[in-house]
């Protein structure tokens, strides 16, 4: 069991606005209510990301347990406030209220992706080695399972637009109807979505998507094999899209559950003209323009997360 003896705050962050919200409500809040834990909130809003660490991060006090009861995107924004407020003893947990959840799913247990009581009552400390994203040598992002640069990030800001977004919130969600719709875009966009030439140890390379997976699965689909979160390494790969049957093996093993890649402590792309390219962190994406050097490496400070899994 998870103690919160003393002066230390239980603190559920959740976004109001979300197409979950009402789950959250009757499965996070109603059966805390009704168990007696007393526990503060924190509110994860549809903005910039920025912007929500800058209105989250100084509400984090040390030693907090913080909750998440969101999906991935608002997930992502409290592990970036946990990160800058930079408080000892924070503990971070997560709980599947969103479309993918992919991290609910890394850290907890079946019988703890929406039980709070179930979560609190098994709940361990694991310390994580985040991924640390730099652009043109400045720090950007942070992440928890993995980046990409390329057609898979794209992919994922279709699921952003507000059309998408409209379908999800009456009825559209769920992981099926998801990789539907991301199979539609695939098709679509395969052909268009090579990235600007880059240099990677001397070597010049035209691919469509370079991917860094920090953790055992990439999207709930693909297996890396390895906890890579708990080292001071992550699986490198990079694949080109554009063509199927030459996917084909690397898809094969990666749904089997070992996707074929190199482990490394860090990498360097360099491009050589500034080029925009779109940048994926555990399902957020930015846009990026001017790129350089772009580098991943492990971050210098871990995290400690919650988990249900042995």
């Amino acid at each position: 069991m998870v103690p919160l003896s003393g002066n230390r705050r239980l603190v559920i962050a959740h976004n109001p606005h979300s197409s979950r919200a009402a789950d959250v409500q009757e499965h996070v809040f109603d059966r805390l209510d009704a168990a007696g834990y007393d526990y503060d909130t924190i509110e994860v809003r549809q903005a910039h990301l920025n912007d929500n660490v800058a209105r989250l991060a100084p509400e984090i006090k040390a030693g907090d347990l913080i909750l998440s009861a969101a999906g991935d995107g608002s997930a992502h924004a409290v592990f970036h406030s946990v990160v800058a407020a930079g408080k000892p003893g924070v503990e971070l947990g997560f709980l599947a209220f969103g479309n993918f959840n992919d991290l609910p799913h890394v850290f907890n247990s079946k019988d703890s992706l929406t039980d709070p009581i179930e979560f609190l009552q098994n709940a361990k400390p694991e310390t994580v080695w985040p991924l640390k994203v730099s652009v043109n040598d400045e720090p950007l992002r942070n992440a928890l399972l993995y980046a990409s640069v390329g057609w898979t990030a794209r992919a994922a800001n279709q699921f952003d637009s507000p059309g998408i977004r409209h379908k999800i919130t009456h009825g559209g969600a769920g992981l099926t109807r998801s990789f539907l719709r991301l199979g539609w875009y695939y098709f679509k966009t395969r052909r268009d979505s090579l990235l600007p030439a880059f240099r990677l140890n001397g070597k010049q390379y035209k691919k469509t998507d370079v991917i860094c997976a920090n953790g055992p699965e990439v999207a709930r689909l693909f297996r890396s094999g390895k906890q890579f979160y708990r080292g001071d390494t992550f699986l490198f790969f990079m694949i080109d899209v554009r063509y199927v049957l030459g996917n084909i093996p690397f898809l094969a093993s990666s749904l089997l559950g070992r996707m074929k890649g190199a482990e490394k402590s860090s990498i360097v792309l360099e491009f050589k003209e500034p080029s925009a390219l779109p940048l994926q962190c555990d399902g957020e994406v930015v846009e990026l323009q001017d790129v350089n050097r772009l580098t991943v490496s492990k971050a210098e400070t871990p995290l400690t997360v919650l988990t249900t899994k042995v």
